[in-house]
């Protein structure tokens, strides 16, 4: 069985260096800790965690909770944290939970003694954070948070949805239908708020959305089977749409099944545009032009800022926001 000792030798560095790496203490440069997981890995070399942990009062283990395992955009951004976590020592635990149960990860959380935790489109931020706080967790919160000043990551999703409204209307659509996710979600309301202000509707509040009949908006809720039910719905009350802009992928694709079903051509007869470049977006038929964020980098932020939560738990931690790109392919 290898030991400290082999691993140092095969990795040309002490015994100090080894074990900083290995208990994720001190200062190591990239570089070099590197070769220390590279000889790990080539000497199946597995740490007694049970010892670990009591010394260093860690379980190496960052735990992320998110809503539903089933969505496309999940490999993507936990292979991030999952990358970053293990090139310094960790392990990741996943937790799915829903909007309306997110307390219950709350205490699976303690029993699991984690050391961070990664909240992913929390609907209850602040509260949750604070309960986290009070747990000695620390926690980074993915896509909701600016609003209380927590620790969070981003990407611009206004800028987005605007870039999607331009591109159709640069394509000729002056009629276009919006295919929203649920209310109340920080990134969701921003791509609606998008919509309505570059169809001129300023003046309405998302508030008001429900009360605005003769608006082109029906809720798809992020899924592919409320995407299909909900181009059924709004052509069928506007007829006079020529694109529709779904907030998510999966609901684009929906929409897509809908319109294949009834022969109606795309992007002859009709455009789409979905919003996050899922992966099975560039495999459809049409390819669905899409607003990309960029999952993988996404994961890996958030597992570093909650790295340096860990070490240094009150320092002050900037947002940070990603950027979007407009992907143009076959459906508008």
């Amino acid at each position: 069985m290898a030991t400290i000792k082999d691993i140092a030798k095969l990795a040309g560095v002490g015994l100090g260096t080894v074990s900083r790496v290995l208990n994720n203490t001190g200062y190591v440069s990239e570089e070099t800790r590197q070769k220390v997981w590279s000889a790990v890995d080539a000497l199946h070399f597995v740490p007694n965690g049970a010892a670990r942990s009591l010394v260093t009062k860690r379980t190496m283990t960052l735990a992320v909770v998110l809503h539903d395992l089933t969505n496309p955009f999940v490999p993507g951004l936990a292979q991030g944290i999952g990358d970053e976590a293990k090139r310094h020592g960790y392990t990741m635990m996943v937790l799915d939970t829903d909007w309306h149960n997110e307390l219950h990860a709350i205490t699976t959380l303690r029993q699991q003694a984690v050391d961070g935790c990664i909240l992913v489109s929390p609907a209850n931020a602040t509260e949750l954070v604070d309960k986290l706080q009070k747990a000695n967790i620390p926690a980074v919160v993915v896509d909701r948070g600016e609003e209380s000043g927590l620790a969070h990551i981003t990407v611009d999703h206004y800028k987005g949805a605007l870039e999607a409204m331009n591109w159709a209307k640069q394509q000729g659509h002056s009629h276009i239908g919006f295919l929203a996710g649920p209310r109340g979600l920080r990134f969701s309301d921003l791509r609606l708020r998008a919509y309505l202000d570059s169809i001129g509707r300023q003046d309405v509040s998302l508030g008001e959305v429900d009360q605005q009949k003769n608006l082109p908006i029906a809720y798809a809720d992020f899924r592919f089977d409320q995407g299909r039910l909900a181009a059924e719905t709004l052509l069928y009350a506007h007829p006079e749409i020529t694109c529709l802009f779904a907030a998510n992928d999966l609901s684009a694709l929906g929409a897509l099944q809908y319109l294949a079903q009834q022969k109606i051509t795309v992007p002859d007869q009709l455009a789409v545009i979905g919003f996050d470049d899922i992966f099975i977006s560039s495999l459809v038929h049409p390819t669905l032009t899409t607003i990309r964020q960029p999952f993988y980098e996404i994961g890996i932020t958030a597992a570093r800022y909650l790295l340096e939560r860990i070490q240094q738990p009150d320092s002050p931690m900037k947002p940070y926001m990603f950027d979007v790109t407009l992907v143009v392919r076959e459906s508008c």
